[in-house]
């Protein structure tokens, strides 16, 4: 049995952080049924990459849901969304704040239909405060959250990091949170609303800058690969054929890494025998064991790094990393089968329960696939769905 078998969530979000979340709950198992706009759909329809006339993107963050297509704003429409939820447990939306609630279909008027529902909201700035009523993508949350002030090098400007964790690491956040929300109701029968903003669960992992801010009155800034306020060694070095990375979380590593650079004088070197000093002489640091990189490729370094026991690892590319044998052995890179882009290589679930394990099933729902089978479920006959099709509801 999947861990998550027999939980019904109906699905009403849209672009990255709010279906990057309810993907994690239908791959252990839950029955995510995604509601989209008649005769639009979710606007990741329409991003890049397209193939056979499909976004893969759409593809990769939808797999394992049903779908169906509704217009919300008929009446007929709104009391379709409200039986799909008389027996649900979990809602999730990622509408700007207040759309459902205006469309009359919002909190509070599906705990008349369904007083045990988690309703679960996903939104840029979350439900109070002064830019609640603001959208959010992840670029400006990562510029408002300190986020791009704290990556890239100190003489260039504030950097965007690549993947777009405003959205990913918001979703898995709200994954979370819906977890122990059900947990809850099934100990005491209570449902209740969740709230997760982007701008918070970013603010959240500026784990250092705030502790330098709140403890010692520093301000911090972007120093590039390096933390050279903490951790010396702890960079990325210039090598023959690229980059590597290595570094040391304490001193009691630092014999060790002086041995594995072929420089054991660094041991008693006054400018360097402990982190503190280190740090102090970054510069200097930094020039010394450049040399040594220099001199080695990345597979010469990697051997002698992971003879040595020092945390260390290659600068990979993308092809590179997709075909490594450690993706291939945690079951990163798995096959899937999609309706729109065909069969493609999706990428696996991070979480590995032993029991009950992520499954990938299927892929994502053509736009308005499950319609007709998602309202027999829920009582209406096929001349009422007939009709529906008729007024364009559905």
């Amino acid at each position: 049995m999947k861990v998550l078998e027999g939980v019904k969530v109906v699905d009403f979000t849209q672009a990255y952080s709010g279906p990057f979340c309810t993907m994690q709950l239908a791959d252990f198992g839950a029955e995510v049924i995604k509601i989209e706009r008649r005769g639009i759909g979710d606007q990741s329809r329409e991003w890049t990459p397209i193939e056979n006339g499909h976004s893969g993107y759409y593809a990769a963050i939808n797999r394992n849901k049903k779908g169906i297509s509704l217009d919300m704003s008929t009446e007929q429409g709104k009391q379709i969304v409200l039986e799909l939820v008389k027996d649900a447990d979990i809602i999730v939306e990622n509408f700007k704040v207040g759309t459902l609630d205006k469309l009359g279909i919002g909190y509070e008027e599906m705990k008349k239909v369904n007083p045990e529902i988690i309703y679960a909201s996903i939104s840029g700035f979350g439900e109070t405060g002064p830019h609640k009523s603001l959208a959010a993508y992840d670029n400006v949350v990562q510029a408002m959250t300190g986020i791009m002030e704290m990556t890239g090098f100190a003489d260039g400007i504030p950097t965007k990091v690549g993947p777009a964790i405003g959205d990913n690491f918001t979703g898995l956040t709200m994954a979370l949170a819906i977890s122990m929300a059900y947990l809850n109701k099934m100990n005491t029968g209570k449902g209740q609303k969740i709230d997760v903003a982007m701008y918070d669960a970013i603010f959240a992992i500026l784990e250092s800058p705030i502790l330098f801010d709140t403890l010692l009155g520093e301000e911090s800034t972007r120093t590039g690969n390096a933390d050279p306020a903490t951790l010396v060694p702890y960079d990325v070095y210039e090598c023959k054929d690229g980059y590597f990375s290595a570094g040391l979380a304490s001193d009691k590593g630092w014999p060790t890494f002086c041995d594995a650079v072929s420089m054991p004088e660094l041991k008693e070197d006054p400018r360097f025998i402990d982190n503190e000093l280190r740090c102090k002489n970054y510069d200097e640091f930094t020039t010394v064991v450049g040399e040594f990189f220099m001199s080695k490729t990345k597979n010469e370094l990697e051997e002698i790094f992971v003879e040595a026991g020092v945390p260390n690892a290659p600068v990979l590319t993308i092809p590179e990393i997709m075909h490594h044998p450690q993706i291939k052995a945690r079951d990163m890179m798995l096959e899937l089968e999609d309706p729109g882009i065909g069969k493609y290589l999706a990428i696996g679930n991070p979480m590995k329960l032993s029991e009950t394990p992520a499954q990938l099933v299927h892929g994502a729902p053509l736009l308005g696939q499950d319609t007709d089978s998602v309202l027999k479920d829920i009582g209406y006959s096929d001349e009422e769905i007939k009709s529906f099709h008729e007024k364009e509801i559905v």
